[in-house]
């Protein structure tokens, strides 16, 4: 097929949609085919001795640029056997620098596309910040990584002479720059025209066709044509209509479009080839996207996505109305005057609770009820033979949970201390863990209770305007053109009537999220408060612990002498 064939189909397809949902079509993009001849094969000590480009659109030839450049070095022997450049054909030739300004011009604007670009594009980089200019802006194709991909197993290797010589192209390479330019523009044409078949209509496409897997699924990338650009919810959508995988984006058409640009988790092969659609939901709002993704997600269970497969179905349950009060695992919460803590993995959940009987002498049998005597009573670290004191311990830790977190926190600071003073570094280690997964837990919980417990919020942020009730966003509004913020709030009111009490979160999920978006955007204002709300009065508290990642005994030994306890978390009434 004639490559001005290709370019015409291309365009066909493009005008049937909308070009700037698309980005730039193949057909008018501007190609400059670069080749160099050089000293040797190190940008940093060799030099450049010949430049050949050729600037193509729609396969038709738009200029040359062609020159022998002095290197300021001799040619080494094995160099001239190579191209035939000689000292003698570049006695007249101009320095670099010269040729520079002219080069630059004929480059600006336009796509670099070289064979093995890696060399030539480090080559004339090296040569621009010797001359003071900055590197190149340019986007760049690699024919040499795009026929690995399109011609896997059709040939014995990818060089320029073998391409050529394998997609019958009319000129040959000669290791001379112009010449080598010239064969690599015929090589690109051949390429482009395979990848046409791949649905590879843009530039964009293009350029992430290398990283890309063709194994039947890029095809699918037409899929994603129609989907629009800007915030929302985006839907792979299966054979029988059902939701394989949902998601949230900034951008939806880009975002589902590099799904396709090599992803290299296995999961996301799987969902490429069930998915027969893709659907688009915009919103006006990234928190209005990510709330209508948790709601999608836990309504439509889409088997792609992990949170709705997720294994964190356990509970720390603190059991405190009770003959036996007693802090354990749960694998659901009832309603039976417990507190309950979750949902985590089981794995997390156990560490919380050892974490809980490291802070407070509780209960570490399975069954108080029949305690009759222990090795932690021993040591002082079980209150079971105690019913009074155990209970004080058990509501001393349900109080930490809900509202003062420093009651477990500070026995944690305090025995990690005391651990690594008496060098036990390992057990000090656990124990900081530990308290850092705890800490963390405790702020997550305390910010998003503060968001259930709450009566009625309206936040102003980036010219929308959100009515949060009982942890729940119940509805949103622009405020641009609404006059003053009463004007907004009874708008919102009337828009999203009902009681307080019914329109709350279905869970915990929905009221984080809020929280979040809550904490990372620094220009939300709050217009309206109906009953009372609290979040951390810091934008993020210094933690007591070190950093669980940094899991290093040693870090605790180096600086047992400079543990300090940071600020208890402020907590403030709005």
């Amino acid at each position: 097929m004639d490559i001005e064939h290709v370019f015409d189909r291309v365009l066909r397809v493009l005008l049937q949609q909308s070009l700037d949902d698309l980005g730039i079509p193949l057909a008018d993009v501007t190609f400059v085919v670069l080749d160099l001849e050089t000293t040797g094969s190190s940008a940093s000590s060799c030099a450049i001795t010949e430049v050949g480009a050729v600037k193509v659109r729609r396969g038709e030839l738009l200029g040359t640029f062609q020159t022998l450049v002095d290197p300021g070095e001799p040619v080494p022997a094995f160099v001239r056997l190579l191209t035939g450049i000689s000292d003698e054909m570049l006695i007249e030739a101009p320095p670099i620098e010269t040729v520079l300004p002219s080069l630059l011009e004929f480059l600006r604007d336009a796509v670099i596309v070289a064979h093995n670009a890696r060399f030539d594009v480090g080559f004339l980089n090296a040569a621009l910040l010797r001359a003071g200019y900055e590197p190149l802006a340019n986007r760049v194709v690699d024919t040499a990584h795009l026929a690995r991909k399109v011609l896997a197993g059709e040939v014995r290797n990818h060089k320029l002479s073998t391409l050529v010589a394998h997609l019958r192209c009319p000129h040959t390479p000669t290791h001379r720059a112009y010449a080598d330019a010239i064969a690599t523009t015929d090589v690109l044409h051949h390429l482009i025209e395979r990848v046409a078949g791949f649905g590879v209509v843009t530039l964009e496409d293009l350029l992430a066709i290398s990283r890309s897997r063709l194994d039947g699924t890029f095809a699918k990338v037409v899929l994603a044509e129609k989907l629009p650009r800007g915030i929302g919810v985006y839907r792979f959508v299966g054979a029988r209509a059902n939701t394989l995988y949902v998601g949230k984006a900034t951008d939806i058409r880009s975002r589902v479009r590099s799904y396709f640009y090599g992803d290299p988790r296995r999961k996301i092969r799987d969902l490429l080839k069930e998915t027969q659609s893709i659907a688009a939901e915009p919103h006006a709002s990234m928190l209005e996207a990510e709330v209508a993704e948790a709601q999608a997600i836990a309504t439509e269970l889409p088997p792609y996505n992990r949170v709705g497969k997720s294994r964190a179905g356990w509970y720390v349950r603190v059991v405190v109305r009770s003959k036996t009060p007693k802090v354990a695992m749960a694998r659901r919460p009832v309603d039976d005057g417990s507190l309950y803590l979750g949902p985590y993995t089981s794995r997390t959940v156990k560490i919380l609770v050892d974490a809980f009987r490291d802070a407070l002498p509780v209960h570490r049998c399975t069954r108080p009820e029949r305690c009759r005597g222990c090795a932690f009573g021993d040591m002082g670290a079980c209150s079971g033979l105690d019913p009074t004191s155990h209970r004080r311990q058990i509501a001393r830790l349900a109080v930490a949970l809900s509202v003062e977190p420093d009651l477990v926190l500070d026995p944690l600071l305090d025995r990690m201390v005391g651990l690594a003073m008496q060098e036990r570094y390992e057990e000090a280690a656990e124990v900081r863990d530990r308290g850092a997964l705890l800490e963390r837990t405790l702020l997550r919980r305390l910010e998003t209770q503060s968001l259930l417990d709450a009566g009625e919020l309206v936040v102003a942020s980036g010219g929308r305007a959100f009515l949060l009730r009982a942890g729940a966003l119940a509805g949103a509004t622009d405020t641009a053109g609404r006059g003053d913020s009463d004007v907004v709030v009874a708008l919102l009111g009337q828009n999203v009537p009902g009681d307080v009490s019914k329109t709350g979160a279905r869970d915990d999920r929905e009221a984080a999220i809020i929280n979040a978006w809550l904490k990372r955007t620094s220009e939300a204002r709050v217009l309206h408060v109906r009953g009372a709300w609290a979040q951390p009065s810091g934008a993020r508290p210094r933690l007591r612990f070190l950093p669980a990642q940094t899991d290093e005994a040693t870090s605790i030994k180096r600086s047992k002498d400079r543990v300090a306890r940071p600020e208890s978390i402020a907590w403030a009434a709005v």
